[in-house]
């Protein structure tokens, strides 16, 4: 089983269980290697200081808000 540190179940919640077509329900229990190169990135990025968790659930939102009809 994979241990997840808060930043992981933050980002599992805002990208990859809302926006997400290819994730699957409990994947990050199941696999091992389940983070995408997005979501690197994104974690890499919010690490370093380039983004932060508060602006990814905004652009997320608007991301959301985009793809209604």
């Amino acid at each position: 089983m994979t241990k997840l540190d808060e930043l992981d179940k933050e980002l599992l919640e805002i990208v990859c269980r809302q926006r997400c077509k290819f994730y699957k329900e409990g994947q990050e229990i199941k696999e091992k290697e389940y983070q995408c190169g997005a979501y690197k990135i994104l974690k890499t990025m919010i690490q370093e200081g380039y983004l932060t968790l508060g602006e990814l659930k905004n652009y997320s939102a608007k991301v959301i808000k985009a793809s209604l009809p």
